[in-house]
């Protein structure tokens, strides 16, 4: 297994300076985030993707997915071949898509079905140019907010179309078993998603008592050697994309794509979440 680094909190570097520190706070790569003030955008992809990438492997590193903005749903927009075909030409075999959401009184079945009508165009992206799509279960009110929820979505489409990118920081806030959850979507499990959470209090007085925040690996409500330990089991030799989101409150986290600033202590915890990785992969025997 590879960890990969998303890029989502470091907009300033580019991508040569970004991959050189990665490699020195124990990454293999990086996940490379294609969004408004990076320097990757849906915009340039066709034109700076395939060079970059191509730096990338030149000193040795990985690039296994791109991550798209938070609103990239909807695969009849320009932007949308654009970006399946830069990643193409790059050699990146995914990308990950953009949320669906569900809003309160909303039918359930009829945001679901606009989805799946939705992702199916993505598929036709996908096998026009051999990139993946996949889709990256997040909290809140999101289709597809755990394996449960994503197989209501992907399920039925072919897996080399579609890929699901389970999140455990995310499952461990809406609820889930590891081993439940990882059989559901054996079939499709494509590159995990690795992020650490737990309920935290409030203020004295406050409703509810207890809210979800994004801590530092090791310190949350994920068991990450239960975790390793599935994936091995399951003979899943994918990649790890450490999403580096920590100590955001409930009123952030349940955004789509929530925050502008870093968190406190960045670089730090980004280094310690890699070694805190690569220690349990190397008690669970996973090289």
């Amino acid at each position: 297994m590879h960890l990969v680094l998303n890029t989502k909190f470091f907009a300033e570097l580019d991508l040569d300076r970004l991959g050189a520190a990665a490699r020195t706070w124990g990454y293999d790569g990086l996940d490379i985030c294609a969004r408004p003030g990076h320097p990757i955008t849906l915009e340039n992809a066709d034109q700076t993707l395939p060079a970059a990438h191509r730096r990338l492997q030149e000193e040795g590193l990985v690039c296994p997915l791109v991550t798209a903005p938070v609103d990239f749903n909807d695969p009849a927009a320009p932007e949308a071949e654009r970006l399946y075909a830069a990643c193409a030409a790059a050699g990146i075999a995914r990308i990950k898509l953009g949320y669906w959401r569900y809003r309160e009184g909303d039918d359930y079945w009829e945001v679901l079905e606009r989805a799946r009508e939705a992702l199916a165009g993505f598929c036709r992206l996908s096998e026009q140019y051999g990139v993946q799509s996949c889709h990256h279960t997040h909290s809140g009110s999101c289709i597809g907010s755990n394996c449960a929820g994503t197989m209501h979505l992907v399920r039925g489409f072919e897996p080399q179309q579609v890929g699901v990118y389970p999140d455990f920081g995310h499952i461990a806030f809406d609820g889930e078993d590891l081993a439940m959850g990882l059989a559901m979507v054996r079939d499709y499990l494509s590159i995990v998603g690795i992020k650490d959470g737990c309920h935290v209090p409030q203020a004295e007085g406050a409703e509810p008592a207890r809210v979800p925040m994004f801590v530092k690996l090791g310190v949350g409500s994920v068991d990450w050697r239960r975790v390793l330990t599935l994936l091995k089991g399951m003979g899943f030799a994918g990649d790890l994309a450490v999403h580096t989101e920590y100590q955001f409150d409930e009123a952030i986290i349940r955004q789509v794509g929530y925050a502008e600033e870093k968190p406190a202590d960045l670089e730090e915890f980004v280094r310690q979440d890699a070694a805190y990785l690569r220690g349990l992969m190397g008690e669970v025997g996973i090289s």
